[in-house]
């Protein structure tokens, strides 16, 4: 087996963290905690896991967070117990190449997807489910920090995995692998929609447009033809393809965003000391999908009274923003994360499900989001590629080629 992992070792990332000051390319020396591995293929563990090839893996934001270790040791997640080693890579899409006994869903050759983590309830076979996976929010599980007898070895970045079978979704024939590859952005952005569905006539604003936003653009024109989209974008090319996704209206991240949310909605606006602004009015709906204290602030403020905003993008850093619209104007704040259960249309359904659907259906479409593909070996310009939007006018970055890669 071949597999890029991060060992959380505290040793390895604070010395990398005093290199990288000097040089980028501390995240990539011996001393890193990043390093691609060639291991024995383990056996399967259980007789209800199954051995999985990759076929192609796209590179997430969390993938970046990790391997640029980006993240403070003084915030929630990093309080509870995590795993010494990180495997690298859920956004892939593969072939069972070994199932268990005692497992009937999964034969050699099927075509899957794998959903996320591997510690909720289902995947540690528990028949007692925690109220989040018995609702279908599996990445909430209660009992995702306990300790557990096995663990999935191998992620998408690496010829193969192990996991449980239950962390497995099948791809449709009809789904390309190039369409696969975003089955678990697109459940997230879905995931993020239901939080706050939209309403015919409403303003909704998602706030930075990468793959998610991009992704949710097109999930909330789906659920409602009739709301006034608008988008935040930093570069003029993000922007032409935000409108391309269905957006009515877009601005860039450098342009006076207190202006143009008031033109775009009717809010007035009204000017403080200092240059501190504030709307009365604004959206009825604004996804912040960039997540940092900038973006934050100015979403509450760009939002009406009883508004909502959905907090979708991940910083794993403590924040200094201004809450006093959540109690001044009492404005909704709230949290999206990973994919669950929704109904659309009467049936209950997977985020993922509906993703795979709706990419089938042509109701997603993803092809001008996968903007480049390299062999697992060039995985430092790979990285690179996908960290500077500016220059190579990245979106989604995908290994291929995933069994040739060299240490």
């Amino acid at each position: 087996m071949q597999t890029m992992v991060v060992d959380m070792d505290v040793s390895k990332i604070a010395l990398t963290r005093v290199l990288s000051r000097l040089t980028p390319a501390a995240y990539f020396a011996p001393t890193a905690p990043l390093r691609l591995l060639t291991l024995p293929d383990p056996p399967l563990p259980q007789p209800d896991w199954v051995r999985v090839r990759n076929r192609l893996c796209g590179i997430c934001g969390s993938d970046l967070h990790q391997i640029f270790l980006d993240a403070s040791l003084d915030v929630a997640p990093v309080a509870l117990p995590s795993h010494r080693r990180i495997y690298l890579g859920h956004e892939m899409v593969g072939d069972v190449i070994e199932a268990g006994p005692a497992q009937t869903a999964w034969r050699p050759g099927d075509r899957v997807v794998r959903w996320g983590r591997a510690d909720d309830c289902a995947a540690r076979g528990l028949a007692d489910r925690c109220p989040a996976c018995a609702r279908g929010h599996r990445v909430l599980c209660m009992r995702a920090s306990e300790p557990r007898s096995h663990h999935p070895i191998g992620g998408g970045f690496g010829d193969t995995f192990i996991t449980p079978a239950s962390t497995l979704v099948r791809v449709p024939d009809a789904v390309r692998d190039e369409q696969a590859i975003f089955t678990e952005p697109a459940a997230v952005a879905i995931h993020a929609a239901w939080r706050c569905l939209p309403q015919p006539g409403q303003h909704v604003l998602v706030l930075g447009v990468g793959t998610i936003g991009f992704l949710l653009i097109q999930v909330l024109r789906a659920v409602q033809a009739q709301a006034k989209i608008s988008a935040v974008a930093e570069f003029p090319w993000q922007a032409d393809l935000a409108r391309a996704c269905g957006v009515d209206h877009v601005f860039l991240a450098h342009a006076d965003g207190y202006a143009e949310a008031a033109a775009l909605t009717g809010a007035r606006l009204y000017h403080g000391r200092g240059g501190n602004r504030m709307l009365m009015g604004g959206f009825d709906t604004v996804f912040d999908v960039v997540g940092i204290p900038a973006t934050l602030t100015n979403a509450l403020r760009w939002t009406q009274a009883r508004g909502t905003v959905v907090l979708v993008g991940v910083n794993l850093h403590r924040m200094r923003v201004d809450l006093t619209p959540v109690w001044h104007q009492e404005v909704n704040l709230l949290g999206a994360v990973g994919h669950d259960i929704v109904v659309w249309q009467g049936e209950e359904i997977s985020t993922f499900e509906l993703a795979l659907r709706w990419m089938q259906s042509g109701r997603l479409r993803t092809d001008p989001l996968l903007t480049h593909r390299f062999p697992l070996h060039a995985f430092r310009q790979a990285f690179a590629t996908a960290v500077d939007k500016r220059q190579a006018r990245s979106i989604k970055v995908a290994f291929e080629e995933l069994a040739t890669a060299a240490p």
